[in-house]
Order: C-alpha cells, then structure tokens, then sequence
C-alpha cells in the first residue's frame, strides 16, 4: 500500500498528518509526506503512485483534480472546511475559523462529479456536530464524518519518568498568539501573578510572563505532562463560544498519565466526563479547581486512572487510521489496526 498525505507547512495539523504516517508505516504501508509548496501535484503523484491520497478540501486544484482523475482506482479523503448551518451563527471577522470558500465548493463538486471522489471527508469534531458544522457537503454528495485526534502512541510515553526538574503544580506546552490570547489570558495568564505563588512551567513561544522557559523537545513532553501535578487544557475562543471544537491537547496529557482541568467545551464534555477531565465553567472556577487539586493531590488519581485507559480503549491514532480504513472500504485494515495496538500498548 502506498499513501500520500499532503501539507501546508509546519503547524498543528502538520504533526496531526505525521501521527497519521507514523500508524501507516507501522502497518507496512509506504507512506509519503508531500508538501504542496516544494513540488507540483504532478510531480507528487508520479513519484509515488499512490493507493490512498490524503488531502484537504482548502488545496483542491484543477490539476489535483486530473491527478485523481487519471488514477481510478484510487482511495480519496480530504480534512474538510466548515460548511454548515451553524457556520451562519459565526462571526467570521472574531473567530477566524476555516470556511469553504466559492471556489473550494465547485472544485470539490468537480471532483465528485468527475471521479466519484472523495470517499468521505472529515474534520476534528464530534459527528454530531459534523452534522451541523459540514451538513451542506452533503448536497454536493459529499459524505462528512468525524476524525477526532487523539494521542501517538509513537511519540508518547504512558510510563514516562517523573523527572525532579520538570515537577511543578502547572505544566502546559502550548504557543501564545494574538487570538489565543483571548482565552490563556483569562485562564492561565493571571494565574501567573504574583510570580512564586504558583510554580508554573510552561513550554511554547510567544509568551508574555516569566515562566516560560523555551521550546521542549518532545521526548519530554510526556515526563512534563506526569511531573506537573495539574497539566491544564485551554481551547480557543470558538470553541469556548460556540463548543464544537476539540483541539490535541487533553489526549496527549490522559494518554501520558497527566492530569488535566480544561476549559468547558459542550462537545470535549461529550467526548470526556467528569471521571477524566475536570471541567471548570468559567475562569474563576478553574482557578479555584487549580488550587483545590494543588492542596489535595491524592483527589487526582481516579481521573488520572480513568483518562489513561479512556484513551488506550479508544483515543489513539491507530484507532483514527483504523476509522479511516474502515471508511475506505479497505476490509483487512481494522484487523490490522488491531494487531498493531495490541503490539504497541497490549490488549
């Protein structure tokens, strides 16, 4: 089997994309990367005669059109924008959320008219709200599911080391950004102040305080997300506002064995309950929930527990490419899906 993923630079889902590469290559699959900036479609294809194409709607071009065209057998599925009934109720100028455009809209219906592609399209979001967000695909015949993310068993450790120099009562890896801001400078940024009331680390670029300490490598993120006694999850102000939004985060720090109080999301609450994540419902409960699981940090294990084997029973990116198998009517995949999460983290 060979699979081209397509991307658009270096950026959340770039590493999303790559989990999905490191499960297919696992599986024996040859698995390339094509960044659309670096060579043409053409070029991309013909180098690798793929059997699966992983693309996205917001990169659809003529050209790419005739690639998929001249492959007919071919398996086809694209990360769809926003285009739904609920996208009339968001302002567009304070949420810049991803939206077809006229354009994206006719050459994907192109496509579909021309080659019976793609197979389905998808986005990060529960499917029952897929059903309000990416309904109007449908009327294109254009089938949208749900792809949440999840954790990579790949580059996460569920047994990593509690390392002394990384122990603090809050642990959060994440950039800081104009429209982030909104949401961390309600939720983390006063929790900042004074300096030395809490000891707090955090590992991204763009912060405005004293405790950010730089970029950390990624073999210890998972030692990060175990030594801090909370490790917090901050959505952005879409999905706060609006609640559909589930971003990388709260699967990474359950999977590794951290423990997490978020930010209240209607559909991570329909994903997560109260048993694995402690949800605060506005920004002086979670600083109260900080300082109340600071002082009692035995009251932590049960959610510790339950989010770690939440996550192994059905949150992994081998769980997501065995969805996307599934969905391509790929018949031994799943089963081999299967075998190779047993292998990885045991039955």
């Amino acid at each position: 089997m060979k699979v081209l993923i397509s991307s658009d630079g270096f950026h959340a889902h770039y590493h999303i994309r790559m989990s999905w590469a490191r499960v297919f290559k696992s599986l024996g699959a040859e698995v390339s990367v094509w960044d659309i900036h670096s060579k043409p479609v053409f070029d991309a294809f013909d180098e690798v005669e793929p059997d699966i194409f992983i693309g996205q709607t917001y990169h659809i071009t003529e050209s790419l059109i005739k690639c998929i065209k001249e492959r007919p057998e071919i398996k086809v599925m694209m990360r769809a924008s926003d285009w739904g009934d609920k996208q009339e109720e968001v302002d567009l100028k304070k949420y810049p959320i991803l939206v077809a455009t006229d354009e994206e809209k006719r050459l994907i219906e192109k496509l579909k008219k021309e080659t019976g592609k793609p197979d389905f399209v998808h986005n990060h979001y529960p499917q029952n709200w897929i059903d309000v967000t990416h309904n109007k695909w449908k009327d294109i015949g254009v089938n949208p599911v749900s792809m949440l993310h999840a954790a990579d068993t790949f580059i996460l450790n569920r047994k990593a080391p509690v390392l002394d120099y990384l122990k603090c009562d809050l642990g959060f890896i994440g950039g800081y950004w104009e429209y982030k801001g909104r949401s961390l400078d309600k939720y983390i940024i006063p929790l900042c102040h004074p300096v030395g009331e809490l000891n707090i680390k955090i590992f991204g670029s763009g912060w405005p305080v004293a405790q950010c300490l730089g970029k950390i490598p990624d073999e210890y993120m998972s030692s990060l997300f175990r030594s801090s006694t909370i490790a917090p999850n901050i959505s952005e102000p879409h999905s706060q506002d609006f609640g559909y939004d589930i971003i990388e985060r709260p699967y990474k720090v359950l999977y590794c064995g951290g423990f997490c109080i978020s930010d209240y999301v209607e559909a991570m609450a329909e994903v997560f309950d109260k048993e694995e994540i402690v949800f605060a419902k506005d920004p002086k409960n979670f600083k109260d929930l900080i300082y109340h699981y600071k002082e009692n940090p035995e009251k932590r294990d049960k959610h510790i527990e339950q989010g770690q084997k939440t996550i192994c029973e059905k949150h992994t990116y081998i769980d997501r490419v065995s969805d996307m198998l599934n969905l391509l009517g790929i018949e031994k995949g799943p089963e081999a899906c299967r075998k190779l999460k047993e292998h990885v983290i045991g039955k």
